[in-house]
């Protein structure tokens, strides 16, 4: 039987066609197709009626959302929702951006069916058209599923995306000065494995869920605010209507929106691993009550959670780089807001 990471890479390939997945495109047309058979294959039900394909019409062009639904224990409490988008920017691969997060959320949704221990049913959707020149329109997908399916008609209970999800992550170590360089080059190489999550400000029950998990096997995950970078992605409509939510991304790298970003170059134990957590972070999802949501105008306080998960993941580089910030420790938002501004300068983001 093939490993997670061969099934991941196989997932990967079936829609990385050198003309990529452009909007309109004959590749954009054949990964819908592919996308629709793999959500039958891992178990899914149709989101509704007996398609998986949610076709929708912008301006003068045709798009068309994929969604499917695994059934929980109980159908009826609100339904969780993993999500990534298929379209490529350009009429190339696209691997990291984002047939891997596809992938990743393909295999976590199937581990999930065969477990059969979610409470609650999961939306499995596979967003179109989040790439420019959609990116935030309301013909981006992620937007006319929420306001066409869920807004006024459904509840979600919590969401989890994904987007650039495939690769190692790279420090130059030179910015932290030559002489840094021997004692911590070993360091740099294990920021590989980082995994950055924002949306744990979203409600405490999801600090509580990512605190409980602690640091991931085989990962180094830095939760940290969504405003630090923004709705780089699919998150953002469900971030402003209230919604719980988790987004994930290793950030952008030297092959973000090139030709070059192919699927020879992922990292696909990384991504396996990526896989498990994603389990575990949607299980914790089911469980968690969310009560009294606290609203798109507010967040809670994740400071200390920040804090704690970045000392573990930077490990020896840590004390280098509140050096580089000058910052004696990190004790305030004030302190965090600078030493995220260092890492973002760095390249980590």
């Amino acid at each position: 039987m093939p490993s997670l990471p061969e099934l991941l890479q196989r997932d990967v390939a079936a829609i990385c066609y050198p003309q990529g997945r452009m909007v309109g495109s004959q590749g954009h047309k054949d990964a819908r197709h592919h996308l629709s058979g793999r959500l039958k294959e891992i178990g899914c039900q149709p989101f509704i009626d007996d398609s998986f394909e949610l076709p929708y019409r912008s301006g003068r062009k045709d798009f068309c959302n994929l969604a499917g639904r695994i059934p929980g224990r109980n159908s009826a409490l609100a339904p969780l929702l993993i999500g990534a988008h298929y379209d490529s920017v350009i009429a190339h691969p696209c691997a990291d951006d984002n047939a891997a997060a596809v992938a990743i959320a393909l295999q976590a949704s199937s581990i999930l069916q065969k477990a059969a221990t979610l409470e609650r049913d999961l939306i499995v959707a596979i967003f179109d058209a989040e790439e420019p020149p959609y990116f935030h329109s309301e013909a981006m997908g992620s937007n006319r599923f929420y306001e066409d399916h869920i807004h006024g008609s459904r509840e979600i209970h919590a969401v989890l995306v994904m987007d650039l999800v495939g690769h190692d992550v790279c420090l130059p170590v030179g910015q932290l000065g030559p002489q840094a360089e021997p004692s911590l080059e070993q360091a740099v190489a294990d920021l590989k494995s980082l995994l950055f999550v924002t949306g744990t400000e979203s409600h405490p029950e999801l600090a509580q869920v990512i605190t409980t998990l602690g640091q991931a096997q085989d990962l180094r995950v830095i939760p940290t605010l969504n405003s630090y970078v923004g709705d780089m992605s699919d998150h953002g409509i469900f971030r402003r209507h209230g919604v719980p939510y988790y987004f994930l991304s290793c950030g952008t790298w030297e092959h973000y929106h090139m030709p070059t970003d192919t699927p020879d170059r992922l990292n696909y134990a990384k991504m396996a691993a990526i896989t498990h957590y994603v389990v575990a972070l949607l299980s914790g999802q089911d469980l968690a009550a969310f009560a009294d949501r606290i609203g798109s105008a507010q967040i809670h306080d994740t400071l200390a959670l920040e804090c704690g998960f970045l000392r573990d993941a930077l490990g020896s580089l840590h004390q280098p780089i509140l050096d580089l910030a000058k910052l004696n420790g990190l004790t305030t938002r004030k302190d965090m807001d600078r030493f995220t501004r260092m890492l973002l300068s760095m390249g980590l983001g």
